[in-house]
C-alpha cells in the first residue's frame, strides 16, 4: 500500500477568526503539539501548503518538504480575519445558506467549491507520482476535499483537529 498521511497544521497564533488565507504563524502550543505528533513520522517527502502555519508544522517531520501552492486553504474572501459573530451580523442570509449547504455557498470574494476541487485535483496528481510513504500538511477545508477525491470520504463528515493525522492508501 502506498501510504499518504493527511495532516492538518498545528494551532495558529491567531484564533477566533475565519482564517482562510490569513497567514499567522503557529502558536507556542501549536509548535509543541506538532513536535509531539509528527517528529517520529517516517515519510519520504512532505507536501505542504505555502501558508506559514502549514510550513511550520511540516518542518517537524524529518523529510524533504515540497511546497505546493494548490494546498493552500480555501479562500474565504471578505470573511477572512473576521470572527464568526461578525460574519453572522454582516451577512445573516448568506450565513444561513452557508450553514445549510457549506460547500455550495461561496463567501463574497471567496473561492468556489469547484475552484478548491480543481486545486486539490492538481495537488493530488503531483502527490500520486510519489515517492511513498508521503505526508500532506495543509488545512481543514483543503484536506477534506483532498480526502474526498483520494478515497471518497464525505467532506462534510471529516473533522480534523490541529495536528490530526489521517492515513490513507493511494
Amino acid at each position: 500500500m502506498r501510504s499518504l498521511y493527511v495532516i492538518r497544521h498545528g494551532e495558529p497564533a491567531l484564533k477566533g477568526v475565519m482564517l482562510g488565507r490569513v497567514d499567522p504563524p503557529l502558536s507556542e502550543a501549536g509548535r509543541h503539539a506538532a513536535r509531539e505528533a509528527l517528529s517520529s513520522l517516517k515519510v519520504e517527502i512532505v507536501y505542504a501548503s505555502p501558508l506559514q502555519r502549514a510550513r511550520e508544522t511540516a518542518a517537524f517531520i524529518n523529510a524533504p518538504i515540497r511546497i505546493l501552492d494548490d494546498l493552500a486553504e480555501m479562500a474565504y474572501g471578505d470573511w477572512e480575519g473576521l470572527p464568526w459573530t461578525e460574519i453572522e451580523t454582516r451577512w445573516p442570509d448568506l450565513v444561513a445558506r452557508k450553514l445549510a449547504d457549506w460547500w455550495s455557498v461561496t463567501p463574497p470574494g471567496g473561492e468556489t467549491r469547484d475552484q478548491v476541487a480543481a486545486r486539490a485535483a492538481r495537488a493530488l496528481a503531483v502527490i500520486r507520482n510519489g515517492p511513498f510513504p508521503a505526508a500532506v500538511v495543509a488545512h481543514g477545508g483543503l484536506n477534506a476535499e483532498l480526502l474526498w477525491q483520494a478515497c471518497g470520504r464525505d467532506p462534510l463528515r471529516i473533522t480534523q483537529g490541529y495536528c490530526d493525522v489521517i492515513e490513507i492508501g493511494l
